[in-house]
């Protein structure tokens, strides 16, 4: 099978893909990686041109392409050997690059075309984890202090909108993954669903998105380990969970709201930020929070509400409406005696404990495997 993974730098998307060529391998799939970027740098090294790291992006656009077309007619060469299921060939690349303030492309439509894909991945990441990469990793230095806040959310979105839009005119499926999530997430995605639907049969594994209120059990322990608790069940019965934990940028802005001073640690990615510069990206940060979770459900077979508290949260109530309005099924655990109306209404299934609801969806599994 031919995946194309997609990404923004910093997001880390060929460490992912390499992880996910590893598990491949370790279960007993033939997987290998090709990076795009780094095959450029070879290739103008053979044709006796150098080109420092931090001026690829300034060469002229033609250049670029023919460096592009050349390691893409090396692929082709031997594309046909991954048509089938047995071996996998995962390309690592840009669809895009924000560089020097202005959005330059970074894909040759003729030759996706040419290969053509069975899968398309984009490859996302929290901010502070994209801003850490950037720091650590020298190989990125040229890129530190190039992009803010605001413009990596956008950077991301761009990238995503356009991965999307390229998978679609090309009948190809594509996904959002989060790069700090667990290999077997894209694994599992490729091999337990998207392989047996090539094939004319039933996923081996359903999709779930999983909806709790994260602001009001933000701190409990004891809800953090049931939930934990809930997704380990779900994903031994075979369920892929996507959860919105995997993506955490709200942080930031609880963060910069706190103190004061023009600087802002942010704990959860050892990062320093400026605290102007998270408060511009305000209404980006909520936004793409929102349409990420979404993107989330419409990725998934049905969304999983965990709700062990009995005051209302609006961000589960929403996720709930729009999984309803979207076609998808809602199965909802509520431990506490008293239900809003809302939450009944919005419910395809309720339960009241954790063993009946990982029971249910377990048959769920059962019937389409």
């Amino acid at each position: 099978m031919i995946i194309v993974g997609t990404g923004i730098t910093g997001v880390g998307r060929t460490h992912y893909l390499n992880g996910v060529a590893e598990y491949s391998r370790a279960s007993g799939v033939d997987a290998s990686v090709v990076d795009i970027g780094p095959r450029m740098f070879e290739k103008a090294s053979s044709l006796r041109i150098k080109i420092p790291g931090d001026k690829i992006l300034d060469l002229d656009t033609t250049t670029l392409r023919f460096l592009r077309a050349t390691v893409f007619e090396e692929i082709s060469g031997n594309i046909d050997d991954y048509r089938g299921f047995d071996k996998d060939l995962m390309i690592s690349l840009h669809m895009s690059f924000r560089w020097n303030k202005v959005l330059m492309p970074a894909f040759d439509y003729y030759y996706l075309n040419r290969v053509k894909p069975d899968l398309y991945c984009s490859l996302i990441d929290s901010v502070g984890n994209i801003i850490k990469r950037i720091e650590d990793t020298p190989d990125l230095s040229h890129w530190r202090d190039k992009l803010s806040v605001k413009e990596i959310l956008i950077w991301q979105d761009e990238e995503m909108f356009t991965t999307e839009i390229v998978a679609d005119i090309l009948g190809s499926p594509h996904y959002m993954i989060p790069s700090s999530a667990s290999p077997s997430i894209m694994y599992n995605v490729v091999n337990m669903v998207e392989k047996p639907l090539k094939a004319g049969d039933r996923p081996k594994m359903l999709k779930a998105y999983i909806s709790y209120p994260m602001t009001m059990t933000k701190g409990n322990v004891e809800f953090d380990e049931q939930r934990r608790e809930l997704v380990e069940k779900l994903k031994e019965v075979g369920v892929i969970i996507f959860d919105p934990a995997m993506i955490e940028d709200m942080v930031l802005l609880d963060r910069a709201m706190e103190g004061e001073g023009s600087t802002v640690y942010i704990e959860d990615y050892d990062v320093y930020l400026s605290r102007e510069e998270i408060l511009d990206a305000e209404k980006y940060i909520i936004d793409h929070t929102i349409h990420r979770d979404y993107k989330f459900i419409d990725q998934s077979d049905m969304i999983i509400v965990f709700y062990p508290i009995r005051e209302l949260s609006a961000g589960v109530l929403s996720e709930m409406i729009y999984a309803h309005t979207h076609m998808k099924n809602v199965y909802a655990l509520f431990t506490q005696e008293s239900i809003s109306p809302f939450f009944l209404n919005y419910s395809t299934k309720i339960f009241r404990d954790m063993d009946s609801l990982v029971d249910f969806v377990s048959s769920l599994v059962y019937e389409r495997g």
